[in-house]
C-alpha cells in the first residue's frame, strides 16, 4: 500500500518522485521519464508478436522430439549419424 500511494503522489500535479541533488528543475517526473509515443506504440506491435514466437519455439520443440533415435538406427552400418 505505501509503493502505491508513492506512486499516485507522484501521479499528481507533476510532482517529481526522484529528486535531483544537482538541480530542482532536472528532477525526474511521470512526463519526462516516460518514453515517446513512438517507443510505446512499437513496444506495443513487438509485445503482439511475442506470443506467435514461443508458439513457433513450442512447435519446433515438439516437432524434433517426437520421434526417437532407437538403438538400431545407432547401431546400424549403412546410416549416417549427424
Amino acid at each position: 500500500m505505501a509503493v502505491w500511494s508513492i506512486l499516485l503522489c507522484a501521479a499528481f500535479n507533476n510532482t517529481a518522485y526522484y529528486v535531483s541533488n544537482y538541480d530542482i528543475q532536472e528532477s525526474l517526473t511521470l512526463y519526462n521519464s516516460s518514453s515517446s509515443l513512438f517507443t510505446l506504440k512499437v513496444m506495443a506491435y513487438v509485445s503482439l508478436i511475442i506470443p506467435v514466437v514461443v508458439a513457433y519455439i513450442a512447435y519446433v520443440w515438439r516437432a524434433l522430439t517426437r520421434k526417437q533415435i532407437s538403438s538400431e538406427a545407432l547401431n546400424a552400418q549403412d546410416s549416417h549419424k549427424y
